[in-house]
């Protein structure tokens, strides 16, 4: 078997290089089963296969490189990647310490536990009581095991082949689950990753080539889902992330034409762009609310199930979160009477985006039209939800 470039000469060099983008795909708040991001890969693999000092700062020049890509394209809060950066970096290099003691299912259980502790804290801290998407942090160990394999064929038993394919069938499974979930690419991913733990038995050569095999099908067969994450996941490395117009309309469309799209909208480092105008029908649930922002926010119960992130259907309900910002109420509320109601039948037009400060649940922010198809009830915005308790999200 061939060495792997990761345990040769310029291993730790590319291991940088590859840790920084790995990093970029960093978001504001975890993601479910997926965590945030890619960083538990970097952390976990730095931890298995470098001694705490050289792991340590391997990670620390990563994510000097990661914070350049991030800020650059508005990616995230720089207030989180000061803070990954902060408080990673020292418990990283604790956690090396103990690393002999623990090992890898140890090591994975405490990075995810530490993870756990460095989000919560620092969430709660910074947001209040909206820091509790962060405890969706723990998914990060899931991994863990797709990790390990890396560190196997490139550490234990060098093999560029077999490490190709245990990334593959990483990048598989983080996709398949980025936001939107995608079950085919993540059967592909899932198989990909059970044949390379079987590698010892079959070779590694013959399970490698088998997962990237089944990771591509899965890919093919991913359809809109696999679109939208890679969009939103990827959105770092777009040309246009790095240029000025990153938020401007596409001209020609039904949507208002602006330079920024987030011009009125509070922290837009927190919304990745899916579709800059996106129309969508569906049933106003539960009651509508103004959020702290001012925003007007309502969900929809919609027959497109690809429009809902795995956010929107475990902490929302399953429904697609709509807001319609403060300056923006006059003209978009005002033809439908001020306000929508619950059961109304409604047709909304906006920009489709990812909240990644926010459980990583996709809406409509803005939303630029509102057309009410059907009342559910004989009665108008505010007398129908007089009376009637918010159920939240």
């Amino acid at each position: 078997m061939g060495e792997c470039v990761l345990a040769g000469r310029y291993g730790p060099v590319l291991f940088i290089v590859l840790s920084a983008l790995a990093i970029s795909t960093m978001v504001n708040a975890p993601g479910i089963l997926v965590g945030y991001g890619l960083v538990f890969v970097v952390e976990y693999y730095a931890l298995l296969a470098y001694s705490p000092g050289r792991g340590t700062l391997y990670f620390l020049a990563a994510h000097l490189l990661a914070l350049l890509i991030l800020l650059s394209t508005k990616s995230i809060f720089l207030t989180v990647a000061v803070a990954s950066i902060l408080l990673r970096t020292p418990a990283l290099y604790i956690l090396g310490r103990l690393g002999r003691r623990l090992g890898p299912l140890g090591l994975a259980l405490g990075l995810a536990a530490l993870e756990q502790i460095l989000a919560l804290t620092t969430a709660i801290a910074y947001y209040g009581d909206d820091g509790i998407h962060t405890g969706l942090s723990i998914y990060g160990v899931l991994l863990a095991p797709f990790t390990y394999m890396m560190y196997k064929f490139t550490r234990l038993q060098p093999d560029s082949t077999a490490a190709i394919a245990a990334a593959a069938s990483l990048l598989g499974y983080w996709l398949s689950l980025y936001a939107f979930p995608v079950p085919a690419l993540l059967a592909g991913a899932l198989a990909g990753l059970a044949l390379l733990a079987l590698s010892d038995r079959i070779g590694a050569r013959p399970a490698a080539v088998t997962a990237v095999v089944l990771v591509l099908a899965g890919a093919a067969l991913g359809g809109v889902a696999l679109q939208y994450n890679a969009k939103a996941a990827f959105y770092p490395f777009n040309p246009h992330s790095w240029s000025g117009d990153r938020w401007a309309q596409t001209p020609g469309t039904q949507c208002p034409y602006t330079g920024n799209v987030f011009e009125n909208t509070h922290s837009p480092a927190r919304l990745r762009i899916i579709g800059q105008c996106v129309t969508v029908e569906g049933v106003v649930k539960p009651v509508p609310n103004i959020a702290g922002d001012g925003d007007y926010c309502f969900d929809l119960k919609v027959a497109n199930d690809s429009l809902l992130g795995i956010g929107n259907l475990v902490l929302r309900r399953g429904g697609l979160h709509v807001e319609v910002v403060p300056s923006d109420h006059y003209k978009v509320l005002g033809p439908v009477g001020g306000g929508v109601c619950p059961g109304d039948r409604v047709r909304v037009t906006g920009v489709f985006v990812v909240d990644t400060d926010h459980g990583m649940w996709s809406e409509i922010h803005p939303a630029y039209k509102i057309e009410v198809i059907e009342r559910g009830s004989g009665k108008k915005w505010p007398d129908c939800i007089r009376g009637v308790e918010y159920e939240g999200g």
